[in-house]
């Protein structure tokens, strides 16, 4: 039988699948490359019940194991980092969508409106980096890449490398798509 942290696994496999989908379509249509397109709401929706599910089994599993990892402080420290990044995303997710659903990017003339863009997508942005940061070299180790002495803490840091520099680009991204709108 499967157990949860291998479907839990299989799950973020296809939550960051479907996030670097989404990001590429934003980061695309902010450096003016492509225009607006339908994808960006399906993907967004389609985000939403593996979303859900893995938000059930991580719960589950954190209370589950909470009680038995007292000796493994730096885990301790991990795991509630995923946990503070997780509550953090699920409410920036929300003010995201409804940020969208009372108008889209280009529609914004007002201040308020483009500030609460920039805001809320930037903590949502900053969030899912800290919270993939720690859950995806925990992924390769679920699915057995990582087996090695080193090899933890050698993924851990070309992962944190790999995702500073894609929120380098998507911070320049929607700097030069809201600037470009001012200008």
């Amino acid at each position: 039988m499967i157990s949860l942290r291998k479907i839990n696994s299989l799950l973020i496999a296809i939550l960051v699948l479907m996030l670097v989908y989404h990001a590429l379509l934003a980061a695309l249509y902010f450096f003016g490359i492509i225009g607006y397109m339908p994808d960006f709401k399906i993907t967004g929706r389609r985000l939403f019940y593996p979303l859900v599910l893995h938000i059930i089994i991580s719960l589950y599993l954190y209370f589950k194991e909470k009680s038995k990892s007292k000796r493994y402080s730096n885990l301790i420290k991990e795991t509630n980092q995923q946990l503070i990044t997780g509550i953090c995303i699920i409410i920036f997710s929300t003010l995201h969508i409804l940020n969208y659903s009372w108008g889209s990017v280009s529609d914004n003339t007002e201040l308020f409106t483009t500030l609460s863009h920039i805001v809320v997508d930037n903590l949502l942005f900053v969030s899912i980096a800290l919270h993939l940061r720690v859950s995806l070299p925990r992924l390769l180790i679920s699915f057995g890449f990582l087996q090695g002495k080193d090899d933890y803490a050698n993924a851990k840091s070309k992962i944190n490398k790999i995702i500073l520099v894609l929120l380098i680009i998507i911070f320049m991204a929607e700097a030069i798509f809201y600037i470009g709108g001012i200008l």
